[in-house]
């Protein structure tokens, strides 16, 4: 009998089902039987809400020298037309991007931060994340084998005196990280914004300690009361801050599209790693991309899916306070897919996504979200997926689960 296991490298042993593959199965496990599963977790696009007529007539309209163009090989850093619209796109958030050398096309916002890994983490490199933070960051950057330092996010997001602390710390044992990962507008997990003089701080901070920022932004566009927060990278004035932010929240998480705006060196950089990965982002989706960008679609489409988010969140929040434990804490979004919830110490939210599961309903627990395997009471919620009486139902089902838990 074949050995498999033998054939893996040390990475390739490392990747393990996560927590939504194993919710994925669980889902398919119900359906056999007739169930289905709410699901209140991952960041998915509404389901109603693509804009699918606009789509349909740029393909429609697409010349026979279009479909030439799409179906051939591309650039490594994207094509010229959508670098140019998503420059021009970004000018709207006062970030300015030269298309043709500090704009580099990605397939989806996953490959930006495999690339940025690629061309900074050596194995012992320090890196700096906020806590909690993206789970998939996490995952991109462990391939590389870094040493995570890690700083708390309060209400208002990265706790600047406390990253200044652990850079202190740092530089007098000699030491200094690459760069340190955030997402400052609409926080996934917590929603957190960053506001503005923290964002300057960091900026200050980077240039005294010497090293990047990365800065992700997928859910900074889908604000609700306020306008867009000023994206850290604006404000940035010698090339430190590398930002990447991403289609799948604002237009098809299926056209795979995510781009980064950094320094030339470092595109340049990244367009040799990205060759050995998939030689170019394809030229359908680019194509796509670009002309919903030049249709200006994208910020039609940025309105209409904030309406609806906003609405399905307040019936989360309506929800959450007629059926959740009185115990329970948690902030409201202002913007972004997401809600953070601290549960009473009692509820151990990993345990219990089974049992949730069973009766028909799934969360992400929150200790996908820390490097410290020991907090277990957290857990988030997303409510741009699920339809307003899934979200109602599901909601209503996890309260009994939680109260009934408490009451034990």
């Amino acid at each position: 009998m074949l050995n498999f296991d033998r054939f893996y490298s040390k990475l390739g042993e490392s990747f393990k089902p996560g927590v939504l593959t194993e919710i994925v199965l669980a889902a398919f496990e119900l359906a056999k039987e007739g169930k289905k599963l709410i699901s209140l977790t991952g960041g998915s696009y509404d389901p109603n809400s693509f804009a699918v007529e606009p789509i349909r007539e740029i393909l429609a309209e697409a010349g026979l020298d279009d479909w030439r163009e799409m179906l051939q090989y591309g650039s490594n850093t994207g094509s010229m037309k959508l670098r140019s619209e998503l420059s021009r796109f970004m000018s709207h958030t006062w970030i300015n991007a030269d298309p043709k050398s500090e704009l580099i096309v990605t397939t989806g916002s996953q490959q930006a931060l495999d690339l940025i890994s690629r061309i900074f983490i050596d194995e012992g490199d320090i890196i700096v994340v906020g806590e909690p933070t993206y789970l998939q960051a996490l995952s991109a950057f462990k391939q590389f084998n870094p040493q995570f330092k890690v700083v708390p996010l309060d209400n208002w997001g990265l706790d600047i005196d406390a990253l200044r602390v652990e850079l202190s710390t740092l530089e007098k044992n000699g030491k200094s990280p690459k760069f340190i990962y955030l997402v400052p507008s609409f926080d996934n997990p917590t929603s957190t914004v960053m506001p503005k003089d923290r964002r300057l701080a960091l900026i200050d901070l980077a240039e005294e300690f010497d090293f990047l920022i990365v800065e992700d932004n997928p859910y900074g566009y889908i604000s609700f009361e306020e306008p867009m927060p000023t994206p850290i990278k604006a404000y940035d004035k010698t090339g430190r801050v590398l930002y990447m932010s991403t289609f799948s929240k604002i237009v098809s998480p299926g056209l795979r599209i995510g781009w980064i705006a950094a320094h030339k060196e470092f595109i340049s950089k990244m367009a040799e790693a990205k060759s050995n990965i998939d030689i170019c982002t394809d030229g359908l989706s680019q194509y796509l991309a670009a002309e919903l960008l030049r249709r200006n679609v994208v910020e039609r489409q940025i309105d209409y899916i904030t309406r609806i988010y906003k609405r399905k969140r307040d019936i989360l929040l309506e929800s959450m306070n007629a059926h959740f434990p009185k115990q329970a804490e948690w902030n409201e979004p202002k913007g972004g897919l997401f809600l953070w919830v601290k549960m009473p110490e009692k509820i151990n939210t990993t345990t219990l996504l089974k049992e949730a599961v069973n009766k028909g309903v799934a969360y992400i627990p929150g200790s996908n979200f820390f490097l410290n395997p020991n907090i277990h009471n957290f857990l988030r919620l997303n409510y741009s997926y699920p339809s307003i009486a899934d979200i109602e139902e599901g909601i209503s089902i996890l309260g009994k689960l939680f109260n009934n838990k408490l009451r034990e």
